[in-house]
């Protein structure tokens, strides 16, 4: 269970059951003060394809979106947050085309999630369908039900079977405005931008308040972790975000190593993993992969075995 962040006990329920909650969050100024920031920056977009601020090299255009976007948000996190500190936000874009589409994932490890929680606030500048690119989530995909760590050097639990989680994955259709706040450990995914226009959004983070920032590295050809403290702006302080995730950190503070084994399931035990998940947090399996007319008492027998 993590640890509350909701000021409204309804809404921390919701969203330790599900791992994420739909709510109301911009203004229609504050959605179009923010369409208006994002257009000044961004005269000329990329051909096609999904876009981060955080990829970006120039740090100043970082720093700058991220305190914007973090003053504009002031308001909405005071409203529904408690006992919390901001961390960033970047603009995040699909420019029309195929290559759009933002691969199932899940969020790095970044702060203890025993002690704490960090959140995702997802929010989109227009209205979001699965035509132009919405997020989808699997739910009850969080650390609550599935303990690992996350990080850039380690595969994802589900790595070689996203088919089936993309099976279960439900698309956030939203208005402009809204946010979907999510467990940083959630699995979610974006499908290509297919429409005629740019699909604008904003991510931006929230953790328990005071909470240490952490990255987590893969030692090669050991079961080790080395773990860094990291500032709280570490997240668009890279570089070269593509490359440099992927190395040892030059940024943060080597606190020691620790050992570490990442589990490997077999396809029948992450389908077991994916049925857990899902219907635990209220929602209903679909495209079940059996003929069988059977088919729960077997899913709950094969979860029966992965879960005793």
């Amino acid at each position: 269970m993590s640890k509350r962040i909701f000021k409204n006990e309804a809404h921390q329920i919701l969203f330790d059951k599900q791992g994420f909650i739909v709510l109301p969050f911009l203004t229609a100024d504050e959605v179009a003060e923010l369409d208006q920031l994002f257009d000044e920056l961004h005269p000329n977009l990329n051909a096609g394809g999904f876009f981060s601020g955080s990829y970006s090299s120039d740090i100043d255009y970082k720093k700058k979106v991220s305190d914007e976007i973090v003053k504009k948000f002031s308001r909405a996190y005071s409203e529904l947050f408690m006992d919390y500190t901001p961390f960033g936000g970047a603009f995040l874009y699909k420019v029309p085309g195929a290559n759009s589409e933002l691969a199932a994932h899940q969020d790095w490890s970044i702060v203890d999630e025993i002690k704490n929680v960090a959140l995702n606030c997802w929010v989109p500048l227009c209205d979001v369908t699965k035509q132009n690119g919405a997020l989808s989530i699997l739910p009850g995909s969080h650390y609550d039900n599935f303990n690992v760590i996350r990080a850039p050097t380690l595969p994802f639990f589900f790595s070689g079977n996203d088919d089936l989680v993309l099976q279960q994955l439900v698309p956030m259709e939203v208005k402009a405005g809204t946010a979907v706040i999510l467990n940083q450990s959630v699995i979610h995914y974006s499908p290509p931008n297919h429409s005629s226009k740019i699909r604008k959004a904003i991510t931006a983070g929230v953790k328990s308040a005071g909470a240490q920032m952490y990255f987590h590295y893969k030692v090669p050809d050991k079961d080790e972790l080395e773990v860094f403290e990291m500032n709280d702006d570490f997240l668009i302080s890279f570089k070269d975000f593509g490359n440099d995730i992927g190395k040892r950190p030059y940024l943060g503070k080597s606190i020691g190593f620790m050992p570490y084994k990442f589990p490997m399931l077999t396809r029948e035990e992450v389908s077991a993993t994916i049925y857990q998940m899902k219907t635990g947090a209220g929602f209903e399996i679909t495209n079940l992969d059996t003929a069988s007319a059977s088919s729960k008492s077997f899913w709950q027998k094969l979860i029966d075995k992965v879960f005793a």
